[in-house]
């Protein structure tokens, strides 16, 4: 009996491989309540379909489903933990539905995120799904070419807010809970299945086009919603006027939230992002929203609209998502900037090319840099090729043709072909089936710009006597487009000694240009009296990041006013991440012995709490180490986050508790708390130790 059961899974594990091809899932509607103390989700769950052909088997993928309960079914049920199978006499053309209730406590896809030790309500609980694992949580159907219309309710505490996918069609308050029913009209890949719950506040507004939006931010971050979501309305303008088509949904929203795994998520309808994103007016100059928000949009067209058949045909989301969010920015920064990123990329993309590590865009698991730089630039030389009226009509009569279908590249280079009269043959095999990138034509392009030019001479100097590049390096600091050529002519200033050098730093610093400045501040290590006073101006820059570099460098060469600039900076928090308040309690810490500077240690460990956002824990225990004052309460929290979920993160705390141990007194301490019982994932920690 056993060995029967063994080769029935087999069998119907099999079967699974070929199911889209069987049965049209027309609809999946659920009532999800979500228990964020609990760590729980629990649905009401119908499945409804059509099927193409007689069938003995069908499935759902659903992981580590519990308390499963079926309603009124003449068909057996298997559950084998990762899907369910429903097995019977299924006739051809012929409807079908499936009722059920579940309970779930998701091992990924759902994250459940604890509240700020200073903010009350501060929770948080999100979805990402990507790929194929919204069946973690939702069944559904591990498959990015099923496409399936889902109308979803959720129930949660009503000190939340709760968004989801699609039109908010009615709510009703139950006590102490709120439950709120989406609908969807078009149908998806269940992979883009999401909800995103917190203490979020919302911002509406309706698009040029009609479309309308909601914006959400922590209600912490009320006052940060301007530099967050600048140029929004343009943004979606500006995709709506290049693409040519349409925004394909019925809404769009946007949330920021904390631990996020990526920059941005496109969801249907609701890119969920990491809230680094969150900015004000000073760390708009240093990181914003703008490129991912106009590639997660774009997204709502390619890869949600039109969705790849497989991951060779990746460049159609990836690349072509990449290179739209790209032409957002040649609108609202210039055409500089467009193309000085495309310089970059191809700077990049002809360094691993020239390593051996090319890649094919047309390939089942290449690289982002493949996927996302070197597909833009595939549309890019495209464009060059055949014309811009021609590559928007193509992009333009794809979508449509193709809308909420499965496509492949030759889908859309058949329709270039009979818009150009041209054979794109040559095309697909020297951009799509090429590892190598090609740097000739790519140079041929850029070499169009007037900009490029002045930038790849000044590029062309490195390693030249500074007297035979003075007027060149002059003239790129005080270049209108100082923001780019500045900090190459600052990088090859540098390295240079004597009174010329001094001077060009001088001017360097007096352009004023926020990015120039910045790279100054990153990298001009060894201060000269001469230059004091213009470094210090940093510590006022529009830029917390230039602030910080800026505070920690003068910090290092004049011991005698470090009590000065630490008064200067005093109060001062950063990015919501804190950058330049854990260098201050960092600083503080081994510049005094005083009632303030014990405050400040302890500061800075309490930063190391398990609560906060991984990038202030991190920030905080790499200070912690480098001064070596890591606790016992530090390395307690060190512990808990060895299963953290972004993998960055945790394989930093992995690498930390390894250096750690390379120390007899901290090996010492780490043995003594575990035979205590004071650290989390021990066994974890036993490995470590074995290194």
């Amino acid at each position: 009996m056993k060995s029967f059961s063994i080769l029935f899974f087999f069998l119907l594990t099999s079967f699974a491989f070929s199911q889209s091809q069987s049965i049209d899932v027309q609809n999946i509607t659920a009532h999800v309540t979500i228990n964020p103390d609990e760590k729980q989700i629990s649905a009401d769950y119908r499945f409804s379909f059509l099927t193409k052909s007689k069938l003995d088997t069908v499935f759902l993928d659903a992981k580590n489903l519990e308390n499963i309960k079926f309603v009124n079914t003449e068909f057996e049920i298997y559950n084998s933990g990762n899907k369910l199978f429903f097995i019977g006499n299924f006739k051809k053309d012929k409807s079908y539905t499936f009722d059920f209730s579940y309970q779930v406590k998701p091992k990924q896809t759902v994250y459940f995120i604890k509240k700020l030790p200073e903010h009350d309500n501060s929770a948080q609980v999100w979805t990402q799904g990507q790929g194929k694992y919204t069946s973690h949580w939702l069944p559904s159907l591990d498959d990015m070419t099923d496409k399936i219309i889902f109308n979803l309710s959720y129930t949660f505490p009503d000190q939340y807010e709760l968004t989801a996918n699609g039109a908010l069609v009615s709510e009703e308050k139950n006590e102490n809970l709120l439950t709120r029913h989406f609908e969807m009209k078009n149908p998806m890949s269940s992979y883009l299945v999401a909800f995103a719950v917190g203490n979020f506040k919302a911002v509406r507004d309706t698009t040029d086009s009609g479309v309308p939006l909601k914006m959400y931010l922590p209600e912490q971050y009320n006052d940060y919603f301007r530099f967050t979501y600048q140029n929004y309305n343009e943004i979606f303008s500006i995709l709506e006027d290049k693409i040519g088509v349409a925004y394909p949904w019925q809404n769009y929203k946007q949330v920021p939230v904390r631990d996020f795994l990526y920059a941005g998520m496109e969801n249907t309808g609701l890119t969920i992002f990491s809230e680094e994103f969150i900015v004000d007016e000073i760390s708009y100059n240093d990181q914003n929203f703008t490129n991912v928000h106009a590639h997660e949009l774009a997204h709502q067209w390619f890869g949600n609209s039109i969705t790849e058949k497989s991951s060779v045909h990746h460049w159609l989301q990836e690349g072509f998502a990449t290179y739209f969010a790209l032409l957002v920015e040649q609108e609202l920064f210039g055409n500089a900037y467009f193309e000085n990123q495309l310089f970059e990329d191809a700077e990049q993309l002809k360094l691993a090319s020239d390593r051996g590590e090319g890649e094919k865009i047309m390939s089942k698991n290449a690289s982002s840099l493949t996927y996302y730089k070197k597909g833009a630039w595939a549309l890019h030389a495209l464009r060059n090729r055949i014309g811009d009226a021609v590559f928007f009509d193509s992009v333009k009569d794809f979508l449509n043709q193709n809308a909420y279908q499965i496509v492949e590249v030759d889908d859309f280079l058949k329709i270039v072909e009979e818009k150009s009269g041209q054979s794109m043959l040559d095309f697909k095999k020297e951009w799509l089936l090429q590892t190598s990138f090609p740097a000739e034509e790519a140079l041929s392009i850029l070499g169009k710009s007037e900009f490029i030019d002045q930038l790849f001479k000044l590029k062309l100097k490195r390693g030249k006597p500074l007297k035979d590049k003075i007027l060149l390096i002059k003239n790129a600091l005080l270049s209108r487009h100082n923001a780019f050529l500045g900090p190459e002519a600052v990088l090859q200033i540098i390295p240079e000694k004597g009174s010329q050098r001094e001077d060009l730093l001088y001017l360097a610093f007096s352009t004023g240009n926020i990015e120039t400045r910045q790279f100054l501040a990153k990298n001009l290590k060894q201060i000269s009296k001469d230059l004091k006073e213009k470094y210090e101006d940093l510590l006022k820059d529009q830029s917390y990041v230039t602030r910080e570099h800026a505070l920690l460098n003068l910090w290092m060469n004049f011991p005698e006013d470090r009590r000065d600039y630490l008064a200067q900076m005093k109060g001062q928090e950063g990015t919501i991440h804190k950058n330049i308040e854990l260098l201050w309690l960092m600083l503080k810490v081994t510049t005094e012995k005083s009632k303030e500077a014990r405050k400040a240690f302890h500061q800075l460990t309490d930063y190391t709490d398990s609560a906060y956002a991984y990038q202030i824990k991190r920030q905080a225990f790499i200070y912690l180490f480098q001064i070596d004052k890591l606790t016992d309460q530090s390395i307690i929290n060190l512990s808990k986050d060895l299963n953290h979920s972004v993998w960055r993160y945790r394989n930093f705390v992995k690498q930390l508790l390894t250096e750690l141990i390379k120390d007899q007194n901290h090996r010492a301490d780490i043995i003594k708390l575990l035979e205590k019982d004071q650290l989390s994932n021990k066994e974890k920690v036993k490995d470590i130790l074995k290194v």
